[in-house]
């Protein structure tokens, strides 16, 4: 998940460490295509898993707590979030929290940009209140017009103050003379030394004015001593760069007068107009304090009460994993009550991927004997327990038999909760891990039921793995084919699929188009790439006159496919002469060895972009999707080896060697690393490439334009 850089100094310090901090700034995120939940990685999975962002796991334990499934309603008639730009190639397979919390409408996105008054500080509150102020001093019938008029332009000028403090003092020229005036105008003075962050001060001016005579002043005031002693606890915690420097540079004596207050200020308010506030102000200062066995406890009732969607969720779930379950000065997140105690035990058993060499795990994952201790604290939850117990089974222990036991089969449900789907696809992968010959069965069934977002891509993503390692890759693209996912299919057709399969699927006027074009282009680039030259001149003409040419970087599953290059490609510069790409290749079918068609082969290479293009030819890990099976043959012709064997060519034209030698030395220009694939030659060699080139050949334009060797 990606955390922008764009926040503010006051929303980092304020949220200390958080889940979403998984990956720098706007980068995007390759996932691994498998059904592998134990690390943690750049994206999610609707599985329950260890390796899920906490906040992920937390959402789908909490719905799931009131029978409801892990999206909102407000779905846009049931469709998936419009994904962002480092999401698109998640499919429907994957997801992260700003996708997932956007099933409830684009405005909840936690990534989306915080409110002016978060980004600019304290002062445009300080303005938004004026209304509020206005309308007390309005309601107080003892308050002289004079005094009421004085205060409200004192305010307005310490609001102007408060932006820019090289405006002169304010407070030094007002005069009131009424009992209330002096109280509102003591209000005033505590509150531009809050404004100004001489917090200690504020917080002994508010002290002064709890027993005030004007109900407002005495409401605010009491609260705002608590407000002023949060301030002082948090002054001098930010550090060189404005991030919070952790609870080790708190004012933890403050944070504790500021818990007081916040008491102090409930029990004399209980309804009062800020006691919403100060509830939550509370578990501020229980953290600030370091008190986090209170603040677990708190948590666990406050995620009870709180509505099961929309923004405030989102907000208190953010709250929840920033402060207390990814906090690192939270000695013991195991500590909070049932759902905490979950995402927390979740979280302490991730384990690297086997598969992913960028994934993480937990250097010491949790221990059978301490899950085995919180057997009681999941009285009310035997479920959630089991599936814990055998998410240790699977991940930790590789106790494949215990999973069994823990999760019955119940894989013809008509739908699934959250807990009750995680359970289930835990199951089908522990029939992948023992090569259960019920395996493909237990998944068929499982795709009745579902039907959320993001389920039913889940289970085909296992069925599809199933069959592509028993040898049944045409299933998948058989019609009627319970495999629909774009993405699953595109990965096979990329990676496992040979040549007649690939053919089969671009011929099928019935398949989506984008698929088709999918699977001619893997066609060509591989029937290319490995010297199928008569094969590629029967196929050249599937592709379609309007295919497009750009794309080529971008090339992946679910994104277009710029087919177009075979059709449409640059082929040849001036000074080196070469046909359309159709005469080139055909050149090569006569004569595979006909150098100068291999040079032309390698301008095609060259000139469209694939220097570098591994896409086809890198396939993803044995664990996942499209590393099971390759059914295509030969490997791919780099463009350096062209270049290499025609150098020692015999029957090379002169024109033709002196090209070679030319790009051959090119291909490290001007970063000195090898840009045209194919095993690297040592410095030594490129350099006698440059000699040779200087020595036989110079009077040629390529000797004469090369002016170094790298």
């Amino acid at each position: 998940m990606r955390l922008r850089l764009t926040r503010s100094v006051a929303m980092a310090g304020l949220l200390a460490s958080s889940g979403a901090a998984l990956a720098c700034a706007d980068v995007g995120c390759d996932p691994t295509w498998s059904l592998f939940g134990g690390a943690q990685a750049c994206h999610n999975r609707v599985v329950i898993a260890p390796g899920n962002d906490s906040r992920v796991n937390l959402l789908a334990m909490l719905r799931d707590s009131a029978g409801l499934g892990l999206t909102g309603a407000v779905t846009g008639g049931g469709d998936y979030p419009k994904p962002e730009y480092d999401e698109e190639g998640f499919g429907h397979m994957f997801l992260d929290w700003g996708m997932l919390t956007r099933t409830w409408g684009p405005a909840l996105d936690p990534q989306a940009e915080p409110p002016a008054n978060v980004i600019d500080g304290p002062c445009p509150a300080f303005r938004a209140a004026s209304p509020e102020f206005n309308e007390a001093l309005a309601a107080n019938r003892a308050l002289p017009g004079s005094d009421r008029t004085a205060l409200s332009t004192a305010r307005t000028q310490l609001v102007a103050r408060c932006a820019d403090s090289s405006l002169p003092a304010v407070l030094p020229g007002v005069a009131v003379s009424s009992a209330p005036g002096k109280a509102f105008l003591g209000y005033l003075a505590a509150s531009d030394a809050f404004h100004a962050t001489r917090y200690s001060e504020a917080a002994g001016g508010y002290a002064a004015l709890v027993g005030a005579p004007d109900p407002w002043v005495a409401e605010t005031a009491r609260y705002m001593v608590a407000r002023a002693w949060l301030g002082e606890a948090l002054l001098h915690s930010m550090g060189e760069y404005g991030y919070f420097d952790g609870l080790k540079a708190v004012d933890k004596a403050a944070a504790l007068r500021a818990r007081a207050a916040l008491a102090d200020y409930l029990k004399a308010y209980p309804k009062g107009r800020y006691a919403a506030s100060a509830r939550g102000l509370e578990r501020r200062a229980m953290w600030l304090s370091g008190d986090f066995a209170a603040l677990g406890q708190r948590y666990e009732s406050v995620l009870a009460e709180a509505p099961k969607d929309g923004e405030p969720l989102v907000d208190l779930i953010n709250e929840v994993d920033g402060k207390y379950l990814s906090n690192s000065d939270n000695p013991n997140p195991l500590g909070g009550g049932l759902l905490l105690l979950a995402a927390a035990d979740l979280k302490a058993m991730r384990v690297a991927d086997p598969d992913d060499r960028y994934s993480s795990g937990t250097e010491t994952p949790l221990g059978a004997d301490a899950l085995a201790s919180q057997q009681a604290s999941f009285l009310r939850a035997p479920q959630l327990y089991s599936f814990l117990q055998a998410n240790h089974a699977f991940y930790v222990a590789k106790d494949y038999a215990r999973v069994l036991q823990l999760i019955p089969d119940d894989a013809k449900r008509p739908s699934y909760t959250p807990l009750a789907f995680s359970r289930q696809v835990l199951r089908g992968q522990v029939l992948a891990a023992k090569g259960d010959p019920n395996e493909a069965g237990f998944w068929l069934e499982l795709l009745g039921g579902a039907k959320a977002l993001w389920q039913r891509p889940t289970v085909e993503l296992g069925l599809a793995m199933n069959w592509e390692r028993h040898g049944k890759l045409a299933q998948v693209f058989a019609p009627g084919s319970p495999i629909t996912d774009r993405m699953v299919r595109e990965i096979l057709l990329m990676h496992s699929a040979g040549p007649g399969l690939l053919r089969r699927v671009a011929l099928d006027v019935e398949r989506a188009q984008t698929e088709r074009d999918a699977a001619l282009f893997t066609l060509l680039y591989k029937q290319l790439s490995r010297g199928d030259y008569a094969g590629f001149r029967t196929n050249q003409p599937l592709a379609r006159g309007d295919a497009p040419t750009d794309g080529l970087w971008g090339f992946a599953p679910g994104s277009a496919t710029p087919l177009g290059l075979f059709v449409k490609g640059r082929t040849a510069q001036a000074g080196f002469a070469c046909p359309a790409l159709q005469g080139t290749v055909a050149a090569l079918a006569a004569n595979p060895q006909d150098v100068h068609a291999r040079l032309c082969l390698g301008e095609f290479w060259r000139l469209n972009g694939f220097d570098g293009f591994s896409t086809l030819d890198t396939p993803p890990s044995r664990g996942a999707l499209g590393g099971a099976a390759n059914e295509y043959p030969g490997k791919p012709l780099a463009r350096g080896a062209i270049y290499a064997a025609v150098i020692t060519d015999a029957r090379s034209a002169p024109d033709d060697r002196a090209y070679a030698l030319y790009r051959a030395v090119n291909c490290y220009g001007p970063s000195g690393y090898n840009s045209c694939g194919g095993e690297d030659v040592p410095i030594a060699q490129r350099k006698g490439w440059y000699d040779r080139l200087k020595r036989e050949f110079p009077k040629s334009s390529w000797a004469q334009k090369l002016k170094y060797y790298w």
